[in-house]
């Protein structure tokens, strides 16, 4: 896993120039997502929903920071339980009550701790630098970056004594190419600014249309902020795709050890990201603003030794929430009764009509819906101001059609379904109480037998 990653930026997803050689491999040997989304464009929530297999207003995990409020069955949880030996390196981001499941774990401390033993230090951040978009050039020699960290830690994971002999699942997270943009000095000159091109019509197309900003320094991390010198947006835009061209070779690394061990033949990969980027797209970098393609659509690669895929592209929508059933599916797991996401293997297969109908994301007040051809963002601090955009080919999220009287019935049909999904998604406290039936659901069923939710049932009839 990258962290905001743009959908976009590798040369199998046709990129015009950034180099992506080991996944561009990867994805021929397996199969590749067209219309892959996560479930928001924040890390933890992401994060939590890709591990859980349920959306944010289920697991209830918002922001950055803080620990769930159920004990959610997860991948990794249901893998330990299997018997897999479970491990994780580079960034983690997700709560305590998924990540103490790691029996083995080297994350962003340890690699703060390692630089601090080796009297090594990263560029700072400061006013200055984040107004140049934190973009720079890495104070770390290549091989002591953070990615090239994170690679090593996962060929320590994967050459231990005992991993051949027992099952694993090792989540391997790269933090970059999420800020700070700063690439090691021997890459920071393999893209140049030219090549990163300056849409001016369309940067201010995207300012006017917006109806929402996000209250941070991404804010200013756009073209408009640096009219006197483009070039510095530019540079920046190419050390974004610098980061994501060393990921590729230190994930090769990782890949060739897989070999090495002889342990390919036995090991599905996955490639994906948490959420996306804006990577230079409307003049825009970073992810400043919830519900657009940019940045809820990600990356996903699905490679199993054991299947032909041969690098088909699958075009049918799929969602992060998706991946965790699919494993289990795969490797003779039950899926856990809370899981919401739906099997990816269909959609491998190529059975007619697989895929889903809907995507859904969200933060705290954007609810973001879509389709193959439409998608409907509900902001609940004015409801009556929202967006409605056609997507695909030849769509244009910058020209908003909510007010369209031509496109009544599709915003209609539109926030009907968000509206069903919101319900399906919101579990009620007292879950037993029969003032309102509530639809036959696994999850309805697992949450009502769960103790903590008994004693809510009662605390809440007392209070009636």
């Amino acid at each position: 896993m990258t962290d905001e990653h743009h959908a976009g930026c590798l040369g199998s997803a046709g990129h015009p120039f950034v180099q992506t050689p080991n996944l561009d491999a990867l994805a021929q040997r397996g199969a590749w997502f067209r219309n892959a989304f996560s479930c928001s464009a924040i890390c933890a929530p992401s994060r939590t929903s890709f591990m859980s297999g349920t959306y944010l207003r289920t697991h209830n995990h918002f922001g950055n920071s803080g620990d769930l409020q159920r004990d959610l069955p997860h991948m990794v949880s249901e893998a330990r339980k299997a018997g897999y030996r479970t491990g994780v390196c580079g960034k983690s981001g997700v709560p305590d009550k998924i990540f103490q499941h790691f029996e083995w774990a080297q994350i962003s401390r340890d690699n703060a701790a390692y630089l601090k033993a080796k009297g090594l230090e990263e560029v700072k951040s400061n006013p200055e630098f984040n107004q140049k978009f934190e973009s720079g050039i890495s104070k770390l020699p290549y091989k002591e970056h953070e990615i090239a960290w994170t690679a090593d830690r996962a060929i320590d994971f994967l050459t231990d004594r005992g991993v051949g002999e027992q099952p694993f699942l090792l989540w391997c997270s790269f933090g970059p190419p999420h800020s700070p943009h700063i690439p090691p000095k021997e890459l920071d000159d393999l893209y140049q600014p030219e090549q990163i091109p300056v849409d001016w019509d369309a940067y201010e197309r995207f300012e006017r249309s917006r109806l929402g900003q996000r209250a941070m320094i991404e804010d200013f991390w756009k073209i408009g902020s640096v009219r006197h010198d483009p070039g510095m947006f530019q540079k920046a835009v190419c050390r974004y795709l610098a980061l994501i061209t060393m990921v590729d070779r230190e994930l090769g690394r990782v890949l060739q050890t897989l070999e090495d061990q002889g342990l390919a033949e036995d090991t599905i990969v996955v490639f994906t990201a948490d959420h996306g980027d804006f990577a230079g797209n409307f003049g825009q970098l970073g992810k400043n603003i919830a519900g657009y393609d940019d940045l809820l659509r990600i990356p996903l690669i699905y490679y199993d030794p054991a299947r032909q895929d041969h690098g088909r592209c699958v075009e049918s929508l799929c969602q992060s929430v998706d991946l965790f059933p699919t494993l289990c599916e795969r490797l003779g797991l039950e899926v856990p009764p809370s899981v919401q996401g739906e099997s990816l293997y269909p959609a491998l297969d190529g059975c007619p009509g697989a895929g889903r109908d809907y995507i859904f994301a969200e933060t705290h007040n954007t609810k973001t819906i879509r389709n193959h051809n439409w998608k409907l963002n509900f902001y609940g601090v004015h409801p009556h101001q929202g967006e409605l955009h056609r997507v695909g080919p030849g769509g244009d999220e910058t020209d908003n059609l909510w007010d369209a009287p031509a496109c009544a019935h599709i915003k209609t049909e539109l926030m009907t379904e968000l509206t069903a999904w919101m319900i399906r998604c919101e579990q009620a406290h007292s879950m037993n109480w029969k003032a309102e039936e509530f639809m036959r659901t696994r999850w309805y069923d697992w949450l009502r037998d769960q103790p903590h939710e008994s004693e809510g049932q009662a605390h809440w009839l007392n209070v009636v």
